[in-house]
């Protein structure tokens, strides 16, 4: 269903559309140049016009992004139609993305490489200067990439060497101590051998969230990348390649939830923490600061800086193209691996010492004393990764196209995290639940700690062509079959030190007195309920666990999967300046588990399939004015969601199980180009999301269990313990802006040194939800964001200089907006992830 608002922007962007292609018409009727270069991209794995493809894309070459600002994947996904991104590794088309990046579940949206691909968005990073073009292909592309691009792929394509000298210097600076050097030189080593060289260093030295407290700011960024590639024709038909690539990253900014800001009041009644965190003391009890964030989010303090550092982080690449006359084989290598940590202040506030807490049980009234404030979180993703693929495709002018191919991917990958108290020597040294004897050291103070890995063997082969029916009708028709072996392991140690904790050991039969100031080992209580791992056994659910070597407990996990996967399309192409299609395709994402999770213990969820349709249209008038337009009808089935559910309908109790869930989703996108005159370029693009949850009851929603805000549907009695239970039936999926509009022109002006080019855009976002529940805690607002730039190159090509402004309004725009559970004092933890606030700066161009 439109809403209001969506309806009023529909219609205004409709009528633009209409307007500005009424006015197109008139003008290429008096003015038949070609202003509108031709792009080409390698969507279907060849060389062809971005215009002839039968496929929703949006591309950009390197001198486009620069003429945008986009520098990065947030800026890709604020221009570009029915694309978002939250920071935290999670890319989202149409709707398809992922609510958790729990090891054992895989990305919705593929991300590939110079046709190599990568299990993480880090690859989009990249500079532009290294960059020929960014392609991005929205719906399932389920033939020729496959591997989880059930959502989408986004493709990049590296600059290569080239067989004349050439290089090019780049040096920015700009405010929040900002300034970046980049460089590149290519060419000629011996007849047939070619090279290509370069690297950049960037800083951003003083950080977005700017800290009033004695750590560092928050979101600031040290970096550097190198880059180097070797191409030999070896001989006449065959051409090969190597690519090597360093990232190095050691920021206060980073994907997860280092670039993110708590906007609630410190709890400073609450005896213990929410979630997790109740397993401690609450380290803002009876503290006297005030969170500066609650009135700007920019505004943090902490006494530990944030933390996202990349090492270890090295791609090889190798290509070999061989020109068989008729066919051309392709062989693709590739190789990546990094680590990646975050970490942070879990308590958000700047208070230091050791206090006290005067706290009671059941079985008396006691002082916990010795209680540390130091609440830390970590997370790391230790990866690595290799693929291999083979393909033959045709190279005639005939009426068949066709391509074959065969794929292999391997992975390995750990992800241990969690969360811990420095200063505490109860949580060093905890004790046996049971005996109430020494357990496995914990030296780290961890009183969260979780673990997981994971290995994946994925194999497919795929086949498409394309056949002329006649001389303006062609039929595409793709197959693919995929087997995905995935096994691993799942791991969790709580180590508590409570009110909850002395109760507990109280009962046992140890005094509450000595009892508050110890520390057990409290996986088994908080996984199966009970003191020992026998519990556990004793529960079907549970029959799989074992003692960890290291204290608590850990479970083997393992599921293979397969799907047929393809794509079935006609595309019309009466003139060299239409080209209008219809096409069927179907995307898969294979199962996989939570783990890394707490132990979930309803952790496996099934593959996921999109069956996508879509009609589409792109045509060019004059050379002036061209327009893009999808129209398309997702029937999504098995979006894997981990939720919260009723374990117990009579004690109420919960615990999260991992689900799959249906959804449809449909809409428009539009993107144009517009000429009028020389010299002056007008782009827009819009898109139309309407998404919709069509199966999944009943859920507990955490963040709000007894209350029922607006929105929220409930379902069934009342728990025991306040919560009711809802369906998400008619929810929106997560991260779906019902309309997203994006507006700009650039204009140049000619003089006999250079060429000036003024231009700016406007972005609108509609309001999103962050996860499957409605509730306006989970909601980001509309926002409009507005960017300027200036462009001054000279008459030889040799230089340009860049001034900038993004954000030129300072609008605090936001992504992704969560609520946490309300404490025992009534207080909700909030997290935003702020988009950039205004930046500004000057770049400086040198090409030789």
């Amino acid at each position: 269903m439109i809403t209001i608002l969506g309806t009023r922007h529909l219609l205004v962007i409709s009528a633009s559309v209409v307007a500005l292609a009424t006015a197109a018409t008139d003008a290429v009727a008096q003015d038949s140049g070609s202003t509108i270069e031709e792009l080409v991209v390698t969507a279907e794995k060849r060389e062809q016009s971005l215009q002839d493809v039968p496929v929703a894309i949006t591309a950009y070459t390197s001198e486009r992004r620069d003429l945008l600002g986009v520098a990065n994947v947030e800026d890709l996904a604020r221009v570009s139609p029915s694309l978002t991104y939250t920071n935290n590794d999670r890319l989202s088309i149409r709707g398809f993305g992922r609510l958790t990046n729990a090891i054992g579940t895989d990305p919705s949206v593929a991300l590939y490489s110079d046709g190599i691909f990568s299990n993480s968005m880090f690859d989009a990073a990249t500079p532009s200067l290294f960059i020929e073009r960014t392609e991005i292909l929205r719906g399932p592309q389920g033939t020729l990439y496959g591997r989880n691009s059930v959502g989408g792929a986004l493709n990049i394509i590296a600059k290569r060497p080239t067989m004349d000298f050439n290089g090019e210097f780049r040096a920015t600076a700009g405010n929040y101590g900002t300034w970046r050097t980049d460089a590149l030189v290519r060419g000629p080593i011996t007849e047939g051998l070619r090279f290509l060289l370069g690297g950049s260093l960037e800083r951003r030295e003083e950080g977005f969230f700017k800290n009033i407290g004695p750590a560092g700011d928050a979101s600031a960024v040290k970096r550097y990348i190198v880059e180097a590639q070797v191409e030999a024709d070896l001989g006449e038909n065959i051409t090969a390649r190597l690519r090597y690539s360093k990232f190095d990253w050691d920021d206060s900014f980073g994907v997860g939830n280092v670039h993110e800001s708590v906007v609630s009041r410190y709890d400073t009644t609450s005896i213990v923490g929410l979630g997790n965190s109740a397993l401690y003391y609450n380290p803002t009890f009876g503290f006297a600061g005030v969170n500066p964030a609650v009135n700007d989010p920019y505004v943090i303090s902490t006494n530990q800086t944030s933390e996202g550092k990349l090492s270890n982080h090295e791609r090889l690449h190798f290509d070999l193209t061989w020109d068989l006359g008729g066919m051309t084989l392709k062989y693709l290598a590739g190789y990546q691996a990094y680590v990646y940590d975050t970490a942070g202040d879990e308590d958000r506030s700047a208070r230091t010492g050791l206090f006290s807490i005067p706290a009671a049980t059941p079985f008396g009234v006691y002082t916990a004393t010795n209680v540390s404030p130091n609440q830390r979180f970590f997370y790391r993703e230790d990866q690595k990764w290799y693929s291999n693929e083979l393909n033959l495709s045709s190279k005639t002018d005939g009426p068949l196209q066709w391509i074959v191919g065969l794929y292999q991917y391997h992975q390995t990958y750990a992800q241990p995290q969690g969360q811990r108290i420095l200063g505490d020597p109860a949580l060093q040294n905890p004790i046996n639940l049971a005996t109430g004897g020494p357990a496995a050291p914990n030296p780290n103070g961890n009183y969260l700690f979780v673990d997981g890995t994971l290995e994946v063997d994925s194999y497919a082969a795929f086949a498409q062509v394309d056949y002329d029916l006649t001389e303006t009708l062609t039929l595409t028709a793709g197959l693919r079959y995929t087997t995905d072996d995935k096994k691993g392991t799942d791991s969790a140690r709580y180590v508590s030190r409570s009110n909850t904790t002395t109760t507990v050991l109280a009962a046992g039969g140890i005094p509450a007195a000595v009892g508050q100031g110890l520390a057990p080992d409290f996986t088994t209580f908080v996984v199966c309920g009970g003191p020992t791992i026998a519990t556990c056994l004793a529960n079907p659910l549970f029959a799989n666990l074992r003692a960890g070597p290291n204290g608590g407990l850990t479970r083997d996990l393992a599921a293979d999967y397969s799907a047929w996967t393809g794509t079935l399309g006609l595309q019309w192409q009466p003139d060299d300046d239409t080209n209008a299609y219809a096409r069927y395709s179907r995307g898969y994402k294979s199962g996989g588990w939570l783990a890394s999770n707490g132990l979930t213990p309803f952790p496996y969820a099934d593959p996921e399939y999109v069956d996508n349709y879509e009609l589409g249209l792109k045509k060019t008038l004059g050379g002036r004015f061209q327009l893009n337009s999808a129209l398309f009808y997702a029937d999504y089935k098995g979006f894997q969601a981990p939720l919260t559910v009723v374990l117990n309908p009579t004690t109420g109790s919960t615990g999260t199980q991992f689900l799959n869930l249906d959804a449809v989703s449909w809409g428009l996108e539009l993107e144009a180009q517009w000429s009028p005159i020389d010299n002056l370029l007008i782009f827009a693009s819009y898109s139309y999301l309407n998404t919709e949850l069509k199966s999944g009851c009943c859920f507990v929603d955490t963040a709000d269990p007894r209350a029922l805000k607006a929105g929220a549907r409930p379902t069934g009695a009342t728990l025991p313990n306040g919560s009711r239970p809802q369906t998400l039936v008619g929810n929106r999926l997560p991260l779906t802006p019902e309309n997203k509009v994006n507006l700009g022109a650039n204009y140049t002006f000619e003089f006999t040194p250079g060429n000036l080019t003024l231009g700016g855009t406007y972005t609108f976002t509609d309001e999103q939800q962050a996860v499957v529940f409605a509730q306006d805690g989970f909601t980001s607002p509309a926002n409009e964001v507005v960017d300027f730039r200036a462009l001054w190159k000279d008459g030889q090509d040799r230089y340009t200089i860049i001034g900038y402004v993004k954000n030129a309004f300072d609008e605090l725009a936001y992504q992704d907006f969560r609520t946490g559970s309300p404490s025992a004092s009534g207080v909700q933890r909030q997290t935003l992830k702020p988009n950039f606030p205004r930046t500004y700066g000057v770049e400086i161009q040198y090409r030789f």
